[in-house]
Formats: structure tokens, C-alpha cells, sequence
């Protein structure tokens, strides 16, 4: 069984690299603070819950049936 050092080798010949690519900044803060960042719901989130209660306050049967798809 041979190693993998000759195919990565036919690999980086067949493919070389495009010169100069490469992120325009370090990402890593940028990560950090969208992980940091508070959460919120948008407006889709809160329009849809606020028609999944009004029609659980029209229909209250339907409780049961949200419950099992949940």
C-alpha cells in the first residue's frame, strides 16, 4: 500500500493553486463577535408565533396536534 504523498503530489500538479487567494482580512474576530452577538427574533419568527397562538386560541384542538409534531 503506498502512502498518500504521491497523490497529493498529482494532486498539486493537476491543480495548482490560483497566486493570491486568500481571505482579505483575519475572520476569526468577526466569528467571535456574531457568536457573541445577542439574540433576537426577526420578524418572521414572531409573525409566525403569533399566528400559531391565534390559531391555537381559535382552534384549541389543534394543541394536541402541534404537541405530537413537536
Amino acid at each position: 500500500m503506498t502512502g498518500d504523498e504521491p497523490l497529493q503530489q498529482l494532486l498539486r500538479s493537476a491543480l495548482p493553486s490560483p497566486p493570491g487567494v486568500g481571505p482579505s482580512q483575519d475572520l476569526w474576530p468577526l466569528v467571535v463577535d456574531r457568536i457573541q452577538a445577542p439574540r433576537g427574533w426577526s420578524p418572521l419568527d414572531t409573525s409566525l408565533a403569533a399566528i400559531v397562538m391565534l390559531l391555537l386560541l381559535i382552534f384549541p384542538g389543534w394543541l394536541f396536534l402541534l404537541a405530537y409534531h413537536l
